[in-house]
């Protein structure tokens, strides 16, 4: 048997490094999409639309009660132990203790807040059930931050696919014998805790923690003062994709956060891939910013405009296809979302432009602006979905949403023309008429859906090409840039909502 090292294992090359650790972060984030999607249709399709608003409800308070009991210390450890890997070992035990009193504190938080909120009998149980898995989270996010600190996000992305994985299998043969919301839940539990052994096994086994190393004395006070801007930021992510199933359970009911789940569970998928796509473009705008500004505007805006040459034909087609796709994905219970869904949608061009907005803003060395954006996009939820759900129901909710998407991205354009950042988008008449044009064929061509769909599609493609608001000039640059990026080996790859 090899003797442990005192130090960690070599490192492969570094631009070889960029490229796995991206490709499993992404590869990771997808699959976790895909699982949850297919577990929302099954529980839809097997249980009804009341179990499925408990169940996506119940995620909602246990992804916030996640963040709150990691105190933020995740992204300062990250930051600070790749740069320092000496101290990895006390600053991983450290971590784990203040963590766990943080997660059994979070569970008793969690268990009276239930206490007192208007929710069902139902939800206030899995609330308290789900809350038991916050420990073992504690040791799994413990384990994840010392992973990505040395680098190793293969190893994240594992631990991550073989949970989620063990997820859907649990959960797809307990639907099948007849189980229950709790029963899911209950499975959620168990994972987490089999997650928890999985990290520390891998961080014994790659030898993560180094046996040698400087004595430091860590105190709480120098940690939470370091923390609290990481803390913030996290916060503010969660409570920008939560927010909105929070407060349904202040004025709606299970009824009610199901049918609107119906509807998000595929507006979800879109945000999160919109908000991958900046992630992947935002180290080349800060790289070009210095080197080469004219190309670095050009392709910002290239940016922008192939993104909007993406979520706008999406949103138009909904208009015509909401229906028998929901149906199709569904069953008959999803016709009650129709409408909500045909309403959410329009909310990812406005995310677009938000996130646009968000992503220059960081590139521009303006990291405050940024953070300002995500607030006003909360606020506009906090102030507008109680009322508009109160008169509307799922479908003033879903307006809601698109207002405050709205908002964020005009205080985006605001702050990018206060900031003299250009904000023109070429061809932007053409795309607009392109996407009325699919909307109309999906929506009232008398074919049968599918063809409805490509008829809509196919005059969508052939205006944008006759307009020449898709040209193989800009597509060869806009490439030509991102392989630039994958060739740049010190390039620090970061979410622009958590610099």
């Amino acid at each position: 048997m090899t003797p442990p090292s005192s130090s960690p294992p070599p490192q492969p090359h570094t631009g070889r490094r960029v490229l796995l650790n991206t490709g499993a972060l992404v590869g990771s984030s997808l699959w976790r999409i895909a699982i949850s999607f297919v577990l929302q249709v099954l529980i839809a399709r097997m249980l009804g639309v009341a179990q499925l608003g408990q169940y996506i409800s119940a995620l909602a308070f246990l992804n916030l009660a996640q963040v709150v009991s990691e105190l933020g210390l995740p992204n300062l450890l990250v930051r600070d132990l790749a740069q320092d890997p000496g101290q990895r070992r006390v600053y991983f035990f450290t971590a784990l203790r203040f963590q766990l009193i943080s997660a059994l504190l979070t569970w008793l938080a969690l268990v009276g807040l239930s206490l007192v909120l208007p929710i069902s009998a139902d939800l206030r149980t899995m609330l308290w059930l789900v809350g038991a898995s916050l420990p073992f989270y504690a040791v799994t996010s413990v384990g994840q931050t010392l992973f990505q600190a040395s680098e190793r996000m293969e190893l994240v992305m594992g631990v991550d696919g073989l949970i989620n994985t063990l997820i859907l299998a649990l959960s797809v043969g307990l639907l099948f014998m007849g189980g229950q919301v709790r029963q899911l839940i209950a499975i959620l539990v168990l994972t987490q805790a089999i997650s928890a052994g999985v990290s520390l096994l891998l961080t014994k086994r790659n030898r993560l923690l180094p046996r040698v190393e400087a004595p430091i004395r860590v105190t709480w006070t120098e940690l939470w003062r370091d923390a609290r801007p990481f803390y913030g930021l996290s916060l503010a992510d969660v409570l920008l994709h939560r927010l909105d199933i929070l407060l349904l359970n202040m004025v709606g009911g299970d009824l009610l956060i199901g049918v609107y789940s119906i509807a998000y569970s595929l507006v979800r998928v879109v945000i999160k891939l919109i908000q991958s796509y900046w992630k992947a473009l935002y180290p080349t705008f800060s790289r070009l910013r210095l080197e080469s500004p004219p190309q670095y505007r050009r392709l910002a805006a290239l940016g922008l405009r192939y993104g909007l040459m993406i979520v706008l034909p999406g949103a138009a087609l909904t208009l015509g296809l909401a229906e028998p796709v929901l149906s199709l994905l569904y069953g008959d219970k999803a016709l009650a979302s129709v409408h909500t869904f045909q309403t959410l949608v329009w909310m990812t061009p406005f995310f677009l432009v938000e996130m646009y907005a968000i992503t220059l803003l960081m590139a521009e060395r303006f990291p405050r602006q940024s953070l300002l954006l995500t607030g006003v996009h909360i606020g506009g939820v906090a102030l507008l979905l109680p009322p508009l759900t109160f008169y509307g129901g799922a479908l003033g909710a879903a307006l809601a949403m698109v207002m405050a998407s709205a908002l964020g991205a005009t205080g985006g354009l605001y702050l990018l023309h206060r900031h003299h950042i250009s904000i023109r988008v070429d061809k932007l008449w053409a795309l607009l008429a392109a996407t009325a044009l699919a909307g109309a064929a999906s929506l009232w061509t008398p074919l049968p859906w599918i063809a409805r769909g490509l008829l809509g599609g196919l005059l969508y493609l052939a205006m944008i090409w006759i307009s020449r608001a898709f040209t193989p000039e800009d597509r060869a640059l806009f490439w030509r840039a991102v392989r630039a990026q994958k060739k740049e080996p010190n390039v620090e790859l970061q979410d622009p909502a958590s610099s």
